[in-house]
């Protein structure tokens, strides 16, 4: 995943928290994870041997200990924290979230009350307060969500799990924008994601195409991949992937 699609996910982990689809307990690995810290490596200087610096960037996700995820960050090569999101969890709901980046608070979302299937939420950012509503709805495997902020709808989600709970597509609309993003995931037989196709539509309408191969390499005691090659849509190489997992002691 490359570093700005990540500050992606931190942002949209922000405005869906407490919605009724989450991600699964403990990002979807095996066991009850507590910290994953991973390393993002040139591919040419992995192959090559090198032992030197060789991390591109990094990023960390912790758990609590029922697979919530309560804080995650993007960091540079030698760990300085570029962005982070935390969560705050009441019986298994987000009840506040604060995006941080360059080392000021970029917003923070507090929520306040949940009413059928809409779910209300105060948002600070900056100096101003938003009145933030998201709207749920789900059939079989299917998960929709409107976000709109102070009345005016901002942005759609649709989510579709597979039976074992991944989401095999996830689309995105920013109606503010007018721009959308659809993903399509592939997963192998031990649930390890292998494609990721992602299409892109800009304000004109023109869309470009995004194809992510993974390849794992080395799996820990739990089955949970440690290392890991991804691939363009031309098949080749764009990162390596180390991975370090804490677990929970039992």
């Amino acid at each position: 995943m490359k570093k700005n699609a990540f500050l992606l996910v931190l942002f949209m982990t922000l405005i869906s928290c407490g919605r009724s689809y989450h991600e699964l307990p403990f990002g979807g690995m095996n066991g009850k994870v507590e910290k994953v810290t991973e390393y993002h490596i040139m591919p040419g200087i992995w192959f090559a041997g090198f032992k030197g610096t060789d991390v591109m960037y990094m990023n960390a996700t912790a758990y609590d200990i029922n697979g919530n995820e309560i804080c995650s960050a993007v960091m540079d090569s030698i760990g300085r924290i570029q962005a982070e999101a935390e969560n705050f969890f009441e019986n298994d709901i987000c009840v506040r979230s604060t995006q941080r980046a360059g080392g000021r608070t970029l917003a923070q979302i507090n929520f306040k009350e949940r009413s059928g299937n809409r779910l209300v939420y105060d948002k600070i950012a900056g100096s101003q307060m938003i009145r933030m509503v998201v709207k749920e709805n789900s059939f079989l495997r299917i998960f929709k969500s409107t976000v709109s902020e102070d009345g005016e709808k901002k942005l759609k989600n649709v989510i579709r799990i597979n039976r074992h709970g991944y989401p095999v597509s996830v689309d995105v609309y920013d109606l503010k924008a007018g721009t959308s993003s659809h993903e399509k995931n592939t997963y192998d037989e031990n649930k390890n994601l292998i494609e990721k196709c992602i299409t892109r539509t800009d304000v004109s309408g023109e869309e470009t195409l995004e194809i992510v191969y993974s390849q794992y390499l080395e799996f820990d005691e739990q089955g949970n991949w440690i290392e890991a090659c991804t691939y363009n849509k031309n098949k080749l190489p764009v990162e390596i992937i180390r991975r370090e997992i804490e677990y929970w002691k039992q």
